[in-house]
């Protein structure tokens, strides 16, 4: 449904380009009732699997097909409900845009290139995917081609990822160098790990790192807030970004003990700096992107402790909360925007701190960043609760009772649970409490319902009750075989309220550390590593380019010529002058010796009279 939209939307002309506002979104909820039928009906224990020939390459047939299991099924539900919400918020946000054809053709590639990886059966299938939605991503987040800032940011998305699935073609190689086959099916769990299967499963997770914007490749994400806000929730909520999480998670048994650590590690990192930066920002989407940074960070470290379930879990209870938190921070821009133009005023309504007690004038919205914000800091009844909880349950299982390393990264991921709250709270509280300040006198109107329907299913979603009937205790039927502790729910509990407490008590404090608005100049880094490095090893091939390589060849061409002068002497002068004068010696001997008996008395007298002038010379000597 996801490629027919796709198709369409190039089909219908120009002149009725509205026709597409009403096309995507149905081909979508259709889309989104297939998964769920699918999702309901296939048994947990069962799968299917359909696969035809793709292409050969000489006695290798490679084979191309379609994978559903519970995993994937979960995958598809989500990613077609997300996709078909934000279908339908765009029709409101993006009214009147210039290009809702292209827009709307691009998100429906976008969500075909997501469920071929969903459902891709082999690696090199879901490679395909893998870099449609790189490619989609890139048209959606320059979608608006007049802003600078869009282009650049969509060709650092493009580009970060690029470095990453260079990794991912390697890893590509190795395997099939390894096993002879992509299919994913037909790998296990290696029970003595080689170094070869660690290299493999490392240069995997490379893809992983660009496109879940993980440690050091994750500054794109929050430049990519520069496109559309309902690209931006889907790009955060369940495709692009929960690609990677979801690849681990498929071939989780390539991983090796010693490349989940690794996993663990960059994990750790990733959250760590994703909560501390939000911290430090100001602008809405940014805070929600070094959010959403932060909790990808969360499920890498689940799979890196070795529990893809508990992964799995938060993946599904983000998808929703995050897409809801994004959409509502769009209506909140639009409904500031169409009040900015009837008050002829103008101030930048993404900045939180020109924003305050808007929850009297966005009631709604209000209402669904306190259900949405309150799963994403985890608070109980809420399903980010739940599956915060199963990923520090199985950190805690997986760092054992013997103090270690593994320790230390637990607590490091328990300090980004706090920090979690205190930036969720400070945003909550700057944008919707206290007084007004640039909104004071804006007559400002909520968005239409086709814009209020979508967020206020995904806060529904964003309850327990999607997770489990009992709201502390995640035995639902999406992970069955996640472990509970009681000691660590409670834990929870008391540490988000110690949490919430102190984000009250610093509600007015503003965290404007220059390293953390900088996002810990990660950019900035880039830009040193592009400049002095990049700049210099560019200067430095140049040099040998021109100097050396061009002027050896300069050399090599005038030493040949030089050499080409003097084999053409030595041809003309030596060589041919010898054989030349060889020549006119035989025929001046010739000429004589004819002359001999030409019949000519004259010369007979002559060659008489010279022999005996010569006789007479030679007896006087």
């Amino acid at each position: 449904m996801p490629l027919v939209s796709f198709l369409l939307s190039f089909v219908i002309s120009e002149k009725y380009s509205w026709i597409v506002s009403f096309t995507a979104p149905f081909l979508l909820l259709l889309g989104a009732l297939c998964a769920a039928f699918v999702f309901f009906y296939l048994p947990a224990d069962q799968h299917y699997l359909r696969e035809v020939l793709w292409f050969k390459v000489s006695d290798h047939a490679i084979s191309g097909g379609l994978f559903v299991n519970n995993l994937s099924g979960t995958m598809l539900l989500v990613v077609n409900f997300i996709s078909f919400l934000v279908h339908v918020y765009s029709v409101g946000y993006m009214a009147g845009d210039s290009s809702i054809r292209r827009y709307f053709a691009m998100l429906g590639l976008f969500t075909f290139a997501m469920l071929v990886i969903v459902l891709a059966d082999n690696l090199l299938l879901l490679f395909v995917g893998w870099e449609l939605v790189g490619f989609s991503s890139y048209m959606l987040i320059g979608h608006w081609k007049e802003k600078p800032q869009a282009a650049t940011a969509a060709k650092k998305a493009f580009i970060f990822n690029r470095i990453g699935d260079a990794g991912f073609l390697v890893g590509l190689m190795i395997l099939w160098a390894l096993h002879g086959s992509f299919n994913i099916n037909d790998w296990s769990s290696p029970h003595a790990p080689t170094p070869w299967q660690t290299a493999a499963s490392l240069c995997i997770f490379c893809g992983v790192i660009g496109k879940s914007a993980q440690f050091p490749l994750l500054s794109w994400l929050p430049d990519a807030m520069e496109g559309p806000t309902p690209v931006s929730a889907l790009i955060h909520a369940a495709t692009m970004v929960a690609a990677g999480v979801y690849l681990v998670i498929r071939i989780f048994n390539l991983f090796t003990p010693a490349s989940l650590d690794i996993v663990a590690i960059v994990g750790t990192t990733t959250a760590s700096i994703g909560a501390l930066a939000a911290l430090g920002q100001n602008d809405i989407k940014r805070i929600l992107a070094y959010s959403t940074i932060s909790q990808l960070g969360f499920m890498v470290t689940a799979l890196g402790t070795g529990r893809p379930d508990a992964a799995l879990l938060h993946l599904f209870t983000h998808a929703f909360f995050k897409a809801g938190l994004f959409l509502a921070a769009g209506s909140i821009i639009q409904s500031l925007h169409q009040a900015q133009q009837q008050a002829h005023t103008h101030f930048d309504v993404q900045d939180i701190r020109n924003l305050g007690g808007l929850r009297k004038k966005l009631p709604m919205v209000f209402l669904v960043f306190i259900i949405s914000g309150s799963s994403l800091a985890g608070l109980p009844l809420f399903s980010g609760f739940l599956s915060k909880d199963a990923i520090l349950t199985g950190i805690v299982s997986w760092a054992g009772g013997s103090v270690s390393w593994k320790w230390f990264l637990a607590a490091i991921l328990v300090g980004v649970s706090f920090i979690t709250v205190m930036y969720t709270f400070r945003m909550i509280w700057t944008i919707f409490f206290g007084d007004e300040k640039r909104t004071d006198g804006l007559s400002i109107i909520e968005s239409p319902i086709v814009m209020k329907a979508p967020i206020i299913v995904l806060a529904l979603c964003s309850l327990w009750i999607i997770i489990s009937w009992n709201p502390f205790m995640h035995t639902r039927w999406t992970s069955p075989g996640l472990e509970h502790h009681w000691g660590v729910t409670t834990f929870s509990i008391i540490w988000v309220v110690a949490a919430f407490g102190v984000a009250y008590i610093l509600r007015d404090k503003s965290f404007q550390a220059r390293i953390l608005q900088k996002g810990f100049y990660l950019d900035q880094y880039y830009q040193a590593i592009t400049t002095n490095i990049g700049l210099k090893m560019t200067q430095l091939t140049a040099w040998i380019d021109r100097d050396c390589i061009d002027g050896l060849i300069h050399a090599t061409a005038y030493a040949q010529v030089l050499i080409a002068h003097v084999t053409g002497w030595i041809d003309r002068a030596l060589v041919d002058g010898t054989v030349n004068g060889l020549v006119s010696f035989v025929r001046g001997v010739g000429t004589v010796t004819r002359s001999f008996q030409d019949g000519k008395i004259q010369l007979y007298i002559f060659w008489s009279v010279f022999t005996i002038i010569i006789f007479l010379i030679w007896a006087m000597l």
